[in-house]
Formats: C-alpha cells, sequence, structure tokens
C-alpha cells in the first residue's frame, strides 16, 4: 500500500512524499499514511531531527511497553540543545556537496537550494544506515532495482532517494517479521521454504517480492503450528 501526501506551508511552498507498508498488515494504512506525512514535514525541517536518531534496542513487556527508557543522546534533550551540542556536528562542518536537483530550485545560494541539498543529504545518510540491518545482498539489490545505482551518492534525484529509502524501510520490517515467526517455528520450515524457491540462504534474497513470499509463508506456517496446539 502507498500512501502520497502534500504538505503546504502558506507563504513558504508545498512538498509532497510517499509511505509504504504491506498491504496485509492490518495498520497498513495507518503506518503509509503516517510515514509519509512525517517525511513530507520534514523537508521543511520539522521533526528533522527524528532522522538523527539511530536504532536502541529495548526490552518489551507483555504488552510490548519498553521495561526501561531508552537514553536520549544529549543534542536532543533541551538541556544538550540550549549547550550548543547538535547531531552530526563533524558532518555539518565539512563543505557543501554539490546540491541536489529537485523541485525547490538550483543551489544558487538560494534558501531553497540549501534547503533540498540538506535534504538529499539527510536521504542519503539513511539510506547508507540501512545497509547493516537489510545484509548486502538486499541493500545492492534494492538499490540496482530502484533507482539503477551502486551507491546511494550517485542518485541525484530526490523522489528517487525516497523512493529508495521506503522499500529499505519495508524490507527491513519484513525481516522483522521474519524473525519473529523464525522465533515460533525454528529454522526447519525456513530452509524447505527456501529451497521451494530455489534458494540456499536468506543472504541470496535480494528483492522484496521474494522477502515477501518467504514471511507470508513462515508466518503461514506460525500460525498452522498454534492452531494444532
Amino acid at each position: 500500500m502507498l500512501v502520497t501526501c502534500e504538505l503546504t506551508i502558506f507563504g513558504l511552498g508545498s512538498h509532497s512524499a510517499t509511505g509504504e507498508e504491506w498491504a496485509d498488515d492490518d495498520n497498513a494504512a495507518t503506518a503509509a499514511e503516517a510515514q509519509s506525512f512525517k517525511r513530507a514535514c520534514s523537508c521543511f525541517g520539522l521533526g528533522r531531527y527524528l532522522y538523527y536518531f539511530t536504532g536502541t534496542w529495548v526490552d518489551l513487556d507483555d504488552r510490548k511497553r519498553p521495561k526501561n527508557l531508552p537514553t536520549l543522546d544529549g543534542w536532543a534533550t533541551p538541556d544538550g540543545w540550549r549547550r550548543g551540542l547538535r547531531p552530526h556536528a563533524e558532518e555539518d562542518s565539512k563543505p557543501a556537496e554539490r546540491p541536489t536537483a529537485g523541485t525547490d530550485g538550483p543551489g544558487d545560494g538560494h534558501p531553497n537550494g540549501n534547503r533540498a541539498s540538506d535534504h538529499g543529504a539527510s536521504l542519503v545518510r539513511e539510506i547508507e544506515q540501512m545497509e547493516q540491518a537489510l545484509g548486502k545482498r538486499m541493500y545492492r539489490g534494492l538499490l540496482k532495482a530502484v533507482a539503477r545505482a551502486w551507491n546511494p551518492k550517485d542518485i541525484r534525484e530526490p523522489e528517487v532517494q525516497q523512493k529508495v529509502l521506503v522499500h529499505m524501510q519495508a524490507a527491513e520490517r519484513g525481516l522483522r517479521r521474519l524473525d519473529a515467526a523464525l522465533e515460533r517455528v525454528g529454522p526447519d520450515p525456513l530452509t524447505q521454504i527456501l529451497r521451494t524457491l530455489k534458494l540456499q540462504s536468506l543472504t541470496q534474497v535480494d528483492n522484496l517480492q521474494t522477502l515477501h513470499q518467504i514471511v507470508l509463508a513462515l508466518e503461514a506456517t506460525a500460525q498452522g503450528d498454534a492452531v494444532k496446539r
């Protein structure tokens, strides 16, 4: 399910973005809508600080609530911000990269051009951070399929950068679902599913369609086992 959100701030401009979620999720529309709204806002700086957070593992109770609250980085607290702490300070000090072409106009020193360049650089950072979560094969496969690129820095169109990120985030959610199903059924059913797809291991999966097939098959097995019990 793909949702597009267009945000208009009068006197400043408009920006559209997309959100994606697998349709078999009961909350697919809500998740995709929230994702598209967040991305549309970030172009104007609204909530952009959320993109600088790195993943943190926390233990959940039986109602999926955090047992302990994760510790925020200093820059993310009001006191730290007032003291001048900033995310990625070492990157901000570097010379600006060549602006990304987009609907906001060329990077000729005009504020709109600078905003487009900053947003493009933020998207590239997010894409690069996905490699560890997805694995090299899936990461490279999505870059090639969606953007026909080997390196996210070679993608110049903001719309394509956003599309790549959407696909990678969908793959990350799929892998989390796969891990959850594996905990319930063990590795043997996965081995059988991979064999039907003529795959030897998950590391050979390089596209969302195949990942989706594997996840649905594994979840169906888990549900069948639950009914038998």
